[in-house]
């Protein structure tokens, strides 16, 4: 509790620091606006079923690109665990498509699945699908040998393997992708926005700071703040019911 004290407290200077260089003039209002600003802008939109609207979209094609980008890089992570040699051989392919800077691609993106939500989602899966095949990758990889011999000498096939051992025994791994993936694909979501988005919070920012609205750009800022917090602690939650059902198996 007092931690959260003082959080609050630390924030509350901050913000009470910001007004009041603002009001003496130190900096103009559309190079950083005002904390007064910002949250009369939010106090307004909060009622607003046209922001409401806006978020859904943003919130909706995140959690759909973290979807898509999980369930194939799991796949993947699993399947090049399985056939090393494969690894081996796309590794540093996978590293170079890493590494690329998905700003650069998004038009790219566009033209491929559209304008439309597609391109978002497409997107943000993107940043998601590699961070999950590396970590599931690395989690199976690490997982006691010993174990996975001992299920196929009583018989035990490959599907039940993968589900009563890989796949329990990585989950920290998959679970650790999973919370860096949540920022990644409201990244991803956000650029796609904010290139050519109709609806959602990117493209709020893009109009706003169009019109240098930075009052506006903060604000929604503060609102995607918010949305990863929340989603983290999300994941944090279905993280803790998960492993409850799942202890971890021995590693090397």
């Amino acid at each position: 509790m007092k931690l959260v004290l003082y959080r609050i407290l630390f924030l509350a200077v901050i913000l009470a620091l910001w007004e009041l260089i603002a009001r003496l003039g130190l900096v103009q209002d559309f190079v950083m606006s005002r904390p007064s600003k910002i949250f009369a802008w939010l106090s307004e939109a909060i009622v607003s079923g046209f922001f409401w609207v806006n978020v859904g979209v943003t919130v909706r094609e995140t959690l759909l690109g973290l979807l898509v980008g999980c369930v194939l890089g799991v796949a993947g992570g699993f399947a090049l665990a399985h056939w090393n040699g494969a690894f081996r051989l796309l590794e540093p392919f996978i590293m170079a498509l890493y590494s690329l800077p998905r700003v650069a691609l998004a038009p790219l993106f566009l033209v491929w699945f559209g304008i439309g939500e597609g391109s978002k989602v497409a997107l943000a899966a993107s940043l998601v699908f590699f961070v999950m095949l590396l970590n599931t990758h690395t989690g199976v990889r690490e997982i006691d040998q010993n174990l996975v011999n001992a299920a196929r000498t009583m018989g035990a096939s490959n599907g039940l393997i993968a589900r009563r051992i890989l796949l329990p025994a990585s989950m920290t791994f998959i679970f650790a992708g999973l919370r860096v993936s949540i920022g990644l694909a409201l990244i991803g979501t956000i650029v796609g926005e904010m290139i050519a988005g109709q609806y959602g919070l990117g493209q709020m920012i893009s109009k706003a700071a169009n019109m240098f609205d930075t009052a506006q750009v903060f604000a929604i800022i503060i609102v995607l703040a918010v949305l990863a917090v929340v989603l983290n602690e999300a994941m944090k939650f279905v993280e803790r019911r998960v492993m409850k059902w799942h202890p971890p198996q021995r590693t090397h």
